[in-house]
């Protein structure tokens, strides 16, 4: 009986290893499912609070993940948005269908294996009004029971219509530690720099950090980040110190995953 026990306790902790669970909501990993596996992920993105008396946006993401080789996995989105807001003139809601995406990722080096874990990551979304292009490069490195992760996010975005395409560029730092509670629980803190550019010259740049947790299972993972937006490093609004035109005061994203 012992000895069962200690078989199943053995291949309940492999399966966790090696499942692809993230620890953080906006800062990615360099893994990747292995050759053949699949996950269905659920995204929601809430962002709350900007310089009218109530803004709330839902951004909801249903991702199909597939490992194509041990080391390059892709995913297809369907994407979708519901935004209330009351600009003083009385409550409006509105849902939108937000188009598709389609992501590439590519593990160069295993954060396990080798020094730093390092991947490349790729993604094209389109919609009836706009273009998007975002690039990712992935680092990450495991010490003991902390993770580290450090993300170099580019993105582009084009916003199609009867007028001239307005052309938006992002760039983002983004840092990331957690720490294992115990096998399937973890708690840590993400840090995220958005830089936002409108034909070339910098319009914005905000700072967002707050704490994060994950629960992990064999089969499922869950993961909470919660991001108060702490300081307008430029473009602030009005008597503020945030950016509150583009950006939101608060943003909280839940991100639940099982596999298939």
């Amino acid at each position: 009986m012992k000895k069962t026990l200690i078989i199943i306790t053995l291949f309940v902790l492999t399966l966790n290893i090696n499942s692809n669970e993230r620890k953080f909501g906006y800062i990615y990993q360099s893994g990747v499912l292995g050759k053949g596996n699949r996950e269905l992920e659920i995204w929601t993105t809430a962002r709350i609070g900007k310089d009218i008396p109530y803004y709330a946006r839902t951004e909801h993401r249903m991702e199909f993940e597939w490992g194509i080789t041990n080391r390059l996995q892709t995913a297809f989105y369907i994407n979708f948005r519901n935004t209330s807001q009351d600009n003083g003139t009385g409550m409006t809601s509105k849902f939108e269908f937000k188009g598709i995406s389609s992501e590439w990722k590519y593990q160069v080096s295993s954060p396990s294996k080798n020094a730093v874990g390092f991947a490349l990551y790729g993604e094209v979304g389109l919609n009836t009004d706009e273009a998007e292009l975002e690039a990712k490069l992935i680092f990450d490195k495991k010490v003991k029971k902390s993770t580290f992760a450090l993300n170099l996010v580019f993105e582009n975005e084009w916003e199609l219509g009867s007028h001239a395409p307005v052309t938006e560029m992002v760039l983002e730092g983004d840092l990331g530690w957690s720490y294992d509670i115990s096998n399937s629980f973890a708690a840590g803190i993400e840090v995220r720099s958005h830089n936002q550019f409108v034909e070339g010259e910098m319009e914005h740049s905000a700072l967002f950090a707050g704490p994060v947790v994950s629960f992990s299972q064999p089969n499922w993972w869950l993961t909470l980040t919660v991001l108060p937006q702490l300081a307008a490093l430029k473009g602030k609004t009005g008597d503020t110190k945030l950016v509150l035109g583009e950006r939101e005061k608060l943003e909280t994203r839940v991100l639940f995953s099982f596999r298939l």
